[in-house]
């Protein structure tokens, strides 16, 4: 009776497990794909002047992803991460980057990312200024003057993550592109 149990028990678990991680997988690849469409708006290409180029559209969905992954933990939030990376990759072949070098600009991508991520972390943390983490990771070092707003939205946007049931809540709760526009413009008239 014993031998039965220890041959059928891994075979369940297995399949349990796999379950799991197909739902995980299919959650990170939904908040991967709601993270890189908010981050093609073109408020932040137009208005906000993130430079409209593969390293800025990279940029900004850095800061999307960054955003998510700060509120996300264990499988969910590694399936995200890797959901991310699939498209960067898929992206670096489309734009004709050789296999021999995905590898290598992968790497550099991720080494840029995991920056980011500390950076916009501490920042949002109170440990660091929001502004200057903007300006570095999104400008390449320059203030433009959309710089204040571009900051208040990342902190809307966190607070609405912080608020967000991941778990029971499909979709994210980006503001929408009409609503950021009005809420930041209005304060300048």
């Amino acid at each position: 009776m014993l031998r039965k149990i220890k041959i059928t028990m891994p075979l369940l678990i297995s399949a349990v497990n796999g379950f799991w991680k197909k739902q995980a997988h299919l959650q990170g690849e939904q908040l991967c794909f709601s993270a890189l469409t908010q981050a093609r708006l073109p408020i932040f290409y137009e208005s906000w002047h993130v430079p409209d180029t593969l390293e800025g559209r990279f940029d900004c969905a850095s800061l999307h992803i960054a955003l998510i992954l700060r509120h996300l933990k264990g499988p969910v939030a590694q399936a995200t991460f890797d959901a991310f990376f699939k498209y960067m990759d898929l992206t670096l072949r489309e734009e004709g980057v050789s296999d021999l070098r995905v590898g290598k600009q992968i790497k550099k991508c991720a080494q840029y990312f995991y920056g980011t991520l500390k950076s916009y972390h501490d920042a949002l943390e109170g440990r660091a200024t929001l502004e200057q983490a903007l300006s570095r990771n999104l400008y390449g070092g320059i203030y433009p003057p959309s710089l204040r707003d571009i900051a208040a939205y990342l902190r809307m946007c966190d607070g609405l993550l912080k608020k967000h049931d991941f778990e029971h809540e499909t979709p994210i709760p980006w503001p929408p592109e009409e609503t950021t526009i009005l809420s930041f413009f209005s304060d300048d008239k």
